[in-house]
């Protein structure tokens, strides 16, 4: 039988299959074993029969190749070249629009905007090649060291920007804290998943590991980011007690917990108007939100209002934007669009980033394997998430605050960010015919 197995194997290119495949033959052939063996066969005729019904070892091992090697979709991969050229030609626009922009020459501009988007579309693929499966074993360190990093960049590392320490200068380069906050999600799943199989005790430590970041993101602070992290983090939370990774009464506790979540925006909002936790420009600033007499005096947001309502649905509306809109090339890209190109522009671009959506949430939700599934997830409601936000506060609906469009905003954390969390993705989907359906061992409490 060894022989056997080591023969099969040996057909099979891709190694990491190997343990699971030989797994799941030595059961069966053991299996068949004792049925041949209470046949009244002797055993070395009941092992040599088992043997003789896998059939070939070579054929078996070819076939068995053919369905357990690395995939690759390459229905998003060709999309995301897509978007990746098309906000390269837009950044281009812009950048030939004007001699400079946001303070930066017109020839630095355009090659960081073409640098982001090669150094974010090259990240995806390294990300696709790795296995996200080690995050499995590894998740949890990774996470701690992951929040230590952020939290050296917040309280040490920052530079602030109106009170808020917004940007991270760190050996001659910097990025944005608020957006690097967003590859926590994946670190966050696999801390999940480590948690799984044990009770109360998991589901509370689960749940440090949820508020620090939400914390350290109101710390900044940028409330729209906390409250979307939240709202990621939970759902991957909830996730997690539904498929019975805690021995919890997993209804009562989902039931208990979103009623707690719900109350929570109400009394947060209430501290902020009566000045509790935040600047006085921000509780100003939701107070001009709250109220629509105010609201309408906000600069930017009647200028996006006006905008999108001078705009046309095809071709330029010979609006003047550059000196007027401020981030129009990164925040209000949107807003950028359907001045210059028209409504349809800015609605194909939020049509693609949702069909994208689509196929990740499909890729997310097809796996068997529950880590792979839960690492899709939360990188799919990450994009999407951010995605809404932005266009919200686009169309005015939201107040202005510090989001970007994933892949076409110029900001390089953000395309970056972007292009690692659909790295997961394609991770996710690489390995769905390897991984087994569970891996690894519960975590002790």
């Amino acid at each position: 039988m060894e022989e056997y197995l080591k023969t099969l194997l040996e057909q099979i290119r891709c190694r990491k299959a190997h343990p699971a495949i030989e797994r799941e033959l030595r059961s069966h052939m053991e299996e068949q074993i004792l049925a041949n063996r209470a046949a009244g066969m002797e055993e070395e005729e009941a092992v040599r029969r088992a043997i003789q019904d896998m059939g070939d070892p070579v054929e078996t091992g070819v076939r068995l190749d053919r369905v357990h090697r690395p995939a690759m979709a390459w229905d998003v991969v060709g999309i995301m070249a897509f978007i990746a050229l098309l906000s390269i030609a837009l950044h281009l626009v812009i950048g030939m629009g004007a001699e400079e922009i946001n303070y930066q020459p017109q020839g630095l501009y355009i090659r960081r905007a073409v640098g982001h988007t090669a150094v974010g579309f090259a990240a995806m693929l390294l990300v696709y090649r790795l296995d996200y499966s080690i995050l499995a074993k590894h998740g949890r360190q990774c996470a701690v060291f992951y929040l230590a990093f952020l939290t050296l960049g917040v309280f040490v590392f920052n530079a602030p920007l109106h009170g808020a320490a917004l940007f991270v200068y760190f050996g001659g380069m910097s990025f944005s804290v608020v957006y690097a906050l967003l590859l926590y999600v994946p670190f966050y799943g696999a801390v999940l998943y480590r948690y799984r199989g044990s009770g109360w005790g998991g589901l509370i430590k689960s749940l440090l590991f949820l508020v620090y970041p939400v914390w350290l993101a109101f710390r900044i602070p940028c409330v729209s980011f906390a409250v979307l992290l939240l709202f990621i983090l939970s759902v991957m939370l909830s996730a997690a007690v539904f498929w019975g990774w805690y021995r919890i009464p997993k209804k009562r506790v989902i039931a208990c917990y979103w009623t707690v979540l719900a109350v929570i925006p109400a009394a947060g909002l209430f501290m902020a108007v009566n000045g509790f936790g935040l600047s006085e420009y921000q509780r100003v600033r939701i107070l001009a939100f709250l109220d629509d007499g105010m609201r309408q005096y906000s600069y930017v947001t009647k200028l996006l209002v006006d905008y999108f309502r001078g705009s046309r649905l095809f071709g330029s509306s010979n609006e003047a934007v550059a000196g007027f809109l401020p981030d129009y090339n990164s925040n209000y890209i949107l807003a950028f669009l359907s001045v210059y190109f028209g409504i349809a522009a800015a609605f194909m671009v939020c049509i693609l980033i949702g069909v994208l959506s689509v196929k990740v949430f499909r890729i997310a939700l097809g796996q068997k394997n529950r880590f792979g599934m839960m690492m899709g997830l939360g990188s799919g409601l990450a994009l999407c998430g951010v995605t809404v936000l932005n266009v919200l506060e686009n169309l005015g609906i939201l107040p202005t605050t510090m989001t970007f469009l994933p892949f076409f905003s110029y900001t390089g954390t953000g395309t970056i960010v972007s292009y690692i969390l659909m790295g997961v993705v394609l991770s996710v989907y690489r390995y769905k015919s390897i991984l087994p359906a569970e891996m690894g061992k519960p975590e002790a409490v």
